[in-house]
Order: structure tokens, then sequence, then C-alpha cells
């Protein structure tokens, strides 16, 4: 099916058909679940940032609803850390408060049956882009949930990425439409521009005098980073200097915003199951927050024909587009 007319399907009707995946990048989201407890009195109880976890899955759960979950999580041991020891080196040490909650997430959501992966020195955005890949092969829609952009590069056919913005209900929907709309590139073409551009909130530079809007252009004119460099001497002066001298950053951004291959996810062990919903419901009303469990079980319980969808995002901020 056609993710345009998918969409156009939902604005016409208010509903959304059920869609076959919901993969999850389980770090970004505790992260997000975490900082939102800090400063919630019950932040100290065990199960307090599953809680949160499971509140925003039941947000997302009516975007669909879905047949099947898996989520992602970053392993302690990171391989672009080892390799390039700039990768991220600008972010402050994990407190110790957040490292324990991710675990206790992880953990509580083995223990309600989720199919959870996580691999070592891999990120969470790399097996989701296995699982993006198996799925396209596979013939099925599939969401991806994550605040990475570099997930972008991923959206294409029967894959979709929602991102959570500054609050959480206000999900960015990025299909190829969108992306192309967003960032003047075709969604394969965003690792790209990015790694033109740089990254600052991974600590990475990109080629001096190269913002977004340039890097855009450049890809959507020549196609690739590689055929920007073969086209360097038509290019104009300062730009031309501009990339030279940021090549080995830019080749650089190119290896580590790209996932890593040949990553097993297992979907068909997935896909041949329903998410266990009711479990993890169960296990969070046992944890002592039933508002949180209430709340799963209602968008889990509801038929597809009456799960209605949210107001539509507002369009991208400046912040979002090219500037």
């Amino acid at each position: 099916m056609v993710v345009g007319c998918v969409i156009g399907t939902v604005i016409a009707s208010g509903r959304m058909p059920v869609r076959e995946l919901l993969a999850v990048d389980g770090s970004s989201l505790a992260h997000r679940a975490w900082h939102s407890t800090r400063q919630d009195p019950e932040a100290d109880r065990d199960g307090a940032v599953t809680a949160a976890f499971v509140s925003m899955l039941a947000s997302t759960w009516a975007l669909g609803p879905y047949s099947a979950l898996l989520v992602a999580f970053d392993h302690p041991v990171n391989h672009r850390r080892r390799d390039f020891p700039e990768y991220k080196a600008q972010r402050s040490a994990t407190p110790e408060g957040l490292r324990h909650a991710l675990e206790r997430t992880l953990t509580h959501l083995v223990e309600a049956g989720v199919a959870v992966r996580r691999e070592e020195g891999v990120e969470a955005d790399d097996l989701l882009a296995a699982v993006a890949d198996e799925a396209r092969r596979r013939r099925l829609t599939c969401d991806l949930l994550s605040s990475d952009r570099d997930l972008i590069a991923l959206v294409g056919g029967p894959v979709r990425l929602l991102r959570p913005r500054q609050r959480f209900n206000d999900l960015a929907i990025e299909d190829e439409a969108q992306v192309r709309a967003t960032y003047g590139v075709e969604p394969a073409q965003y690792v790209d521009l990015a790694a033109l551009r740089g990254d600052p909130s991974d600590g990475l530079a990109g080629a001096p005098g190269i913002g977004p809007a340039r890097a855009a252009r450049l890809v959507s004119d020549h196609g690739s980073v590689t055929a920007i460099y073969r086209a360097l001497p038509d290019l104009p002066p300062a730009i031309a200097r501009g990339l030279r001298d940021g090549r080995d950053d830019v080749e650089r951004n190119l290896l580590l915003m790209s996932p890593l291959p040949h990553l097993d996810v297992a979907l068909a062990e997935v896909v041949g199951r329903p998410a266990p919903l009711d479990a993890l419901a169960d296990l969070v009303d046992d944890l002592g927050f039933p508002g949180a469990a209430r709340r799963l079980r209602r968008v889990a319980d509801a038929p597809p024909a009456s799960v209605t969808m949210p107001p539509v995002p507002p369009p991208p901020s400046d912040r979002d587009a090219p500037d």
C-alpha cells in the first residue's frame, strides 16, 4: 500500500487502518520517560520510568493500531565511541539514576514478554535499520518510533518514522513526501545531507560553510557525497574550499551515520505473535501505576475501526527545516 494513499484515507476518515509492526527506539523513549519523571515525587518508585514509557507507547499505539511490537536498546558498549572518541564526546556522563532506570525498563519489558533487542557495540537505530530492511523484504507496514533524525534515511514504501518533538504528542509523521518537503532530498539521501552539514548533537563537525540548505541543494543537484566531490572543479570556489577542508569530517560522518550492516533482529519471531500489551499493562499495574495500565488497556482493547487518529501535527518548525 502506498503510504501517501494511507495518509489521505486517514485525513478523510479520521481513522487509521491496522499497521503490522511498531519498532521502538527504547533508549530514546526511556530517556524521555526518565526526564519527564525526574520532578515527580513518585519518580523514586520502582517502575516510574517504565510507567511513563508505557503511557507514551499507548499514545503511539492509537496511530496504528499495530499487530506486533519490537523494542530496541543501545548497548552500553558502543563501537562508534571506541573507534571515534569524538563521537558524542561533548555529552555529559549518563547519570546513575538514568542508567538504572534504563536497565529496569528493559527488564520490565522482557518480563512482560515484549520482544526486546540489544547487541554489544550496537545502537538502537542500527537495530531499527535492520528491522526496516527486513520489513521491506517481507512487505510489512512498519512504523519506527524514535527522536533520532538519522532514521529519516530509512523512510520509504511501507516504512514511516514517527519522531517526537518537544512534546511527545506532537509527533512528526515522516513519510517520503514529508521528507522531500522538509529537507529537500529523498530519504535515502538524508545521510549524505547530514554528513555534509554535521551533527552538533553528536559532536560531529561538517564541511565548513555548508549548512542544511546548501547541503540539501548539493545533494539534490549531484545525488550523493561521492558525486559532489567528483564535481569539485565545477563548484563555486568558496563551496569547493569548504568541502575540501571538511572532507575528512564528511567521510567520517558518512561512516558514523550509516547503520551497522548484517544485524539479525529475528523479525520472524515477532511478526508471528501479537504484542503482549495486556501483560505489559498488568506489570505496570502491579508496579503501582494503574493510570498507565488503564491507558494501555484502552488502546489495546479498542477495535481498529474505533481508534481515531490524533490531530495532525503542525507543519515542521524552522528548527526542523533547512535554514
